[in-house]
């Protein structure tokens, strides 16, 4: 099973996506990224951390680059986790 929490928490703490709106739905082993970010290193970001969670076989990223919507963040691929 999916740990939702636990992406939510990997999408929240991570550096680069700072400010940024992303929903997550899961359905079965399939992960749903909905939202704005406002890069597409942002995006990619997340979609990665999605496909690193166990269970996942699916990512569906419907996330939406909105320039306007996050906060500067770190480095293109800093997690923040050290």
């Amino acid at each position: 099973m999916i740990e939702k929490s636990q992406l939510e928490t990997e999408l929240k703490t991570t550096l680069s996506l700072k400010g940024c709106m992303i929903n997550v739905k899961i359905s079965k082993s399939k992960v749903i990224l909905s939202g704005r970010v406002q890069t597409p290193d942002q995006k990619g970001v997340a979609e990665r951390l999605a496909w690193e969670v166990i269970g996942v076989w699916t990512v569906a990223n419907e996330l939406v680059i909105d320039q306007g919507i996050c906060a500067p963040g770190g480095a293109e691929g800093d997690t923040g986790n050290g």
